[in-house]
């Protein structure tokens, strides 16, 4: 691997790391568009990223381990491990396709995702038809498998429940810390000739993500969130259009 992939992929991993520190979220966001921009295929930024994913939502789900409501759980994690594999298959597919196109393709995935999260807006509940629970962990178990991005269904469903922030929290980590060791397994076992370096990297730069997250803790701390998620929201905007009108650029 090219040793300026390797320094493209360690500022884009250090970044992610700080930003998901500081507010929460976003590190999927943030990091496939770029490492796709970096040089990286689709299949290779996923593999890439999932590593220091699954190792964040350890820490997190053990931090969060007395708020987990096992109730909340076994439904989700079913839909999303059917759903999963269709994801895995689909990005085999898309993998082949000319990069422009693939740079567009993740693109416009991105706009609809802050589009979504930015005018959907549901009255809060305590439970919703099991039909919603279908529809926004069978997308999020594809879009996971697709794109590494199988967050943002769950958001929008979150939106819709008048749970504490805590158990919201808790059950987020709790359910992507369960599919990951699935999406690596999937993601190996269909793509592992094209992966295999980007997981070693992956797995190379964990003191890197760790340092960054640390120190996006701390910046977290000290900034308005508020202010830091409507700057990310903006760059990621920023982001999906340039990466959709790539070829005209």
């Amino acid at each position: 691997m090219p040793t300026e992939h390797l320094i493209i992929a360690a500022l884009v991993l250090l970044g992610a790391s700080m930003i998901q520190a500081m507010i929460g979220f976003a590190f999927n966001l943030i990091a496939i568009p770029l490492l796709i921009w970096g040089g990286f295929s689709l299949a290779e930024s996923v593999a890439m990223t999932s590593i220091p994913i699954f190792v964040q939502l350890s820490l997190n789900s053990w931090k969060l381990r007395h708020h987990i409501v096992v109730r909340d759980l076994p439904l989700p994690v079913i839909i999303r491990f059917i759903t999963l594999p269709i994801g895995i298959a689909l990005l085999y597919t898309i993998n082949g396709l000319d990069t422009t196109l693939i740079k567009q393709f993740v693109g416009v995935i991105l706009l609809g995702i802050i589009l979504v999260q930015l005018f959907v807006h549901f009255k809060p509940r305590e439970h919703l038809h099991h039909v919603w629970d279908i529809i926004a962990f069978g997308l999020s178990g594809m879009m996971l498998g697709m794109t590494g991005m199988g967050g943002p269904p769950v958001v929008v469903w979150l939106m819709a429940h008048d749970w504490n922030p805590m158990r919201t929290r808790a059950f987020v980590s709790i359910l992507f810390l369960v599919s990951a060791p699935v999406q690596i397994a999937l993601l190996y076992w269909k793509l592992g000739e094209q992966v295999g370096d980007a997981f070693v990297w992956g797995v190379a730069f964990l003191p890197l993500v760790i340092i960054a997250t640390l120190v996006g803790i701390r910046i977290g701390n000290t900034f308005d969130k508020k202010r830091l998620e409507k700057a990310v929201m903006f760059f990621l905007f920023l982001t999906a259009l340039v990466s959709i009108f790539s070829p005209y650029l």
